[in-house]
């Protein structure tokens, strides 16, 4: 066999100050761009596809005649490569993706300046200075759309080149083996290479009318969402890289429409049903120039796929079965590879014959543009680490970030999500990686949800119970701590033990109130030790207090009912302790505090106070540790706070909390907190500015009630109804989605972790008490989660099975067989 030397199409890069220049063969020159689809996957923003065509047709006028627009899209996959991390869970975590097969989308921009064909090329210092002016107008385009344009270096496009040849992208060394061009496919080792050119001009099998997006018809939970019209490239099976080549050639526009003229009186003298029909496209194509002000251009498209030659066919019968569904009937006769192949070359779109082109508008042209993109990681240093909708990490920032591009006003978050929709288990996997940056943690909790990771940290886990009660003394404070915040704190809560949770306070009765509160601290800080700081003290200085101001300020106020309600707290009342007990000091050091209410949960009386007081621990740490991070998160027991009383609270708190580098996290899974309750609404709701939804089915009927509430949009809603919903669950692990929204703009991301991160965060009572079994035996939540997970694998038996056992044995599986 006679082997043939395949020759590149290029003389050489020109290197210049501004930017590098590809020389093609023909004389033809080319600035090749990097730049990133504006459009995020799945942001079912419908909008943002057009206003990419829109800037597209922007450029096409700016270049203006004489031009190749080649985009080139490319897909590939790569082992996702996890960075390093030296605390155990983290380590774990990424163990767990390494390795995952990637999908990654490079996109670049060529734009080539043609030359007359036939022609030797000319030095004119006129079209090259034309030429870096049209560059720089491009390159400013992109950079407001937000495609982050790079211009690439002379090392750069030849690196770009070696690798379109061999069809491998990403990282690492590759080398171009065994090129063997047939008719139907190239060769390439053990792979193949196919290209499809999407039209065939002879017969243009194309949609009557086509737009800048698709939907999905999946189900009905996806129904209607809008995706890219090729947005099916990102799941074609067995491939290793495709190249979508896109080709648009800018012809003289006037010379073009005498030739159409010419063409529609040559068909309009034949009476021939196919000439009328000819006729017919050519008036209409003509119509929208006129009236829409559109440019004619020569367009091109093409997928170039590598796969396995074993599996090759498969992946072209599925993008084939996919064009179909678009409407689109590609090419079935393409015998042209390698002259297709050569034009998907950066800057080569001028080796295109006539037949690989078909002429249309420059919309119509734009609508079969790829214009996504993936989530990538954002770039701060305070990031947590959730996956996109393929199962690939990426971190976000849940608050420095957008703080400081003003996307949020405050760091304060909302999280609503029905029992079963993964709500503890996202907490749990937000909670561990705020701890990872040095925060101060406090949770209010009701459901034991975060004992087990308070174990694996070491943190203080604090329980109410009849015998041990959660005591505090909030009146034992100095001089220098007394101020207006701290009063306005007692006055509230002495108002919620004489009302209740649900009662109100006069103006007369709070004046009243803070009036003896005022002078009691007086008494106090001028008389020193003498005065018992403590609820039993103030309780007895406001009983000789009170009547004083009646009489002075003549004024009702219901004395015999204060003193009996609070005597309950007052000493030997039912609750003592309560009030009177200073609390453990080293809580306002502790990077990680529980408390666990859930005994309380069903009392009135109690678990409004118990959550008050720790809300109030929380702001003594808020402001004694000012150089360090605090998060307050209140589980189900920040709905005993909903009343009139605690509104004015609730609401100074999270108004106050963004001035200490602090957030509060309020979480529910109640349909009827959202709808019913002012208080939700503006003490909570209109100062979180970042929302967290989790699956939302569950409330699909109510939906409008909740969008209006938390000002959801009809698109942040498509995204929405499709957690959980998309078909991606292949090659994965156990995982929900959530929907973050921060601002106005929210985005889906998965949440999926080891099996160690599992077992540390389970709420389930078997789990959890297997686990201990193996801490208590191995001493650390390292070695015993190590142990565990070993003996499960083991043991052959079902997770379930396993855990039984080693329950029913109250030890690890190691010392029982």
């Amino acid at each position: 066999m006679n082997a043939r030397k395949f020759e590149t199409p290029y003389i050489g890069v020109d290197t210049g100050k501004e930017f590098d220049i590809l020389y093609g063969a023909s004389g033809e020159f080319s600035v090749v761009v990097a730049m990133k689809n504006p459009v995020i996957q799945h942001s079912a923003a419908a909008a943002d596809y057009d206003e990419f065509q829109n800037m597209l047709t922007g450029i096409i006028k700016i270049l203006g005649d004489g031009y190749l627009l080649q985009k080139q899209d490319i897909l590939y996959k790569a082992p996702f490569d996890p960075p390093t991390a030296t605390e155990y869970l983290q380590q774990k975590f990424n163990a767990h993706f390494a390795g995952r097969a990637a999908l990654r989308i490079d996109t670049y921009l060529t734009i080539t300046r043609q030359v007359k064909k036939g022609r030797f090329y000319v030095y004119d210092a006129k079209q090259l200075r034309d030429f870096r002016i049209a560059i720089i107008k491009v390159t400013d385009v992109l950079k407001a759309a937000k495609c982050e344009p790079i211009l690439l270096n002379e090392t750069q496009i030849s690196d770009l080149i070696r690798r379109v040849l061999a069809m491998r992208f990403g990282k690492g060394s590759f080398s171009l083996n065994n090129f063997k061009p047939t008719d139907t496919e190239i060769l390439m080792g053990d792979r193949a290479i196919r290209c499809i050119p999407l039209v065939n001009s002879e017969n243009v099998d194309m949609p009557s009318e086509i737009g800048t997006f698709t939907e999905l018809n999946e189900n009905e939970a996806v129904r209607g969402f809008p995706v890219d019209m090729l947005s099916f490239l990102n799941s074609v099976p067995a491939f290793e890289a495709i190249l979508y080549n896109q080709v648009i050639e800018i012809p003289a526009q006037q010379f073009l429409l005498n030739k159409l003229e010419v063409k529609r009186k040559r068909h309009s003298g034949i009476p021939d049903p196919a000439n009328l029909l000819c006729v017919e496209d050519i008036d209409q194509l003509l119509k929208d120039v006129a009236r829409n002000g559109q440019l004619l251009v020569n367009v091109h498209y093409s997928i170039v796929l590598s796969a396995p030659a074993s599996d090759i066919q498969r992946s072209v019968n599925f993008i084939e079965s996919a064009l179909f569904q678009l409407g689109i009937i590609p090419n079935q006769n393409a015998y042209n590879q390698l002259e297709l192949f050569r034009a998907a070359m950066p800057g080569n779109g001028v080796e295109l014959k006539n037949y690989d082109w078909f002429l249309t508008t420059s919309d119509a042209a734009l609508c079969l543009f790829f214009k996504e993109r993936q989530m990538e990681d954002e770039p701060s240093s305070f990031r947590i680490r959730l996956t996109d909708r393929k199962g690939i990490p990426v971190a976000i920032d849940p608050a420095d970030l957008p703080m400081r591009t003003g996307r949020i006003n405050n760091r304060n978050k909302f999280v609503l999500g029905p029992s079963g929709s993964g709500k503890s288990f996202f907490m749990n996997s937000l909670v561990e990686q705020y701890l990872l940056f040095n925060v101060d943690v406090v949770i209010v909790d009701v459901g034991h949800s975060y004992s087990g990771l308070c174990a694996y940290y070491g943190g203080k886990y604090i329980t109410w119970s009849d015998e041990r009660p959660i005591t505090m003394n909030p009146f034992l404070i100095t001089e220098d701590e007394y101020n207006l915040e701290k009063k306005d704190n007692l006055v509230t809560l002495i108002a919620l033990l004489w009302k209740g949770a649900g009662g109100s306070v006069s103006t007369i009765e709070r004046d009243v109130l803070t009036a003896a509160v005022s002078g009691y601290y007086a008494l106090a800080f001028s008389e020193g030790p003498n005065v018992d700081l403590s609820f039993n003290g103030f309780y007895e200085f406001a009983l000789n207090k009170i009547p004083e101001i009646k009489n002075e300020e003549r004024i009702p106020f219901d004395l015999d009912e204060f003193r009996y309600v609070l005597k309950k707290f007052y000493r030997g009342g039912e609750y003592e302790s309560i009030l009177n007990e200073a609390s453990d000091q080293s809580l306002l050091t502790e990077p990680f505090v529980v408390y666990e209410i859930d005994a309380l949960q069903d009392n009135a009386v109690l678990l409004p106070i118990v959550t008050l007081i720790i809300m109030d621990v929380f702001i003594q740490k808020m402001r004694n540790r000012k150089n360090q991070r605090k998060v307050l998160i209140l589980e189900e027991a920040w709905r005993a706070l909903m009343s009139p009383i605690m509104s004015s609270f609730l609401l100074y708190l999270n108004k106050t909390v963004r001035k200490f580098w602090g957030e509060v996290i309020e979480v529910t899974q109640e349909l009827s907190d959202i709808i019913s309750n002012p208080v939700v609404k503006d003490s909570i709701i209109n100062n979180s500015d970042t929302v967290i939804l989790l699956d939302q089915r569950k409330f699909r009927d109510n939906y409008g009630e909740i969008a209006k509430v938390l000002s959801i949009s009809p698109t942040e809603q498509r995204k929405i109804f499709t957690i959980n919903q998309l078909d991606n669950k292949d090659n994965r692990a156990r995982f929900n989605e959530v929907y973050i929204r921060r601002g106005s703009v929210g985005e889906v991301y998965g949440v999926e972790v080891s099996r160690h991160q599992y077992y540390v965060y389970t709420t389930e009572k078997p789990e959890k008490n297997a686990v201990q079994v193996y801490v208590h035996y191995f001493g650390t939540y390292p070695a015993a989660l190590d142990a565990f997970l070993m003996d499960m694998d083991r043991s052959g038996t079902a997770p379930g099975d396993f855990i039984n056992k080693i329950n029913q044995h109250n030890k690890p599986l190691t010392f029982f067989t």
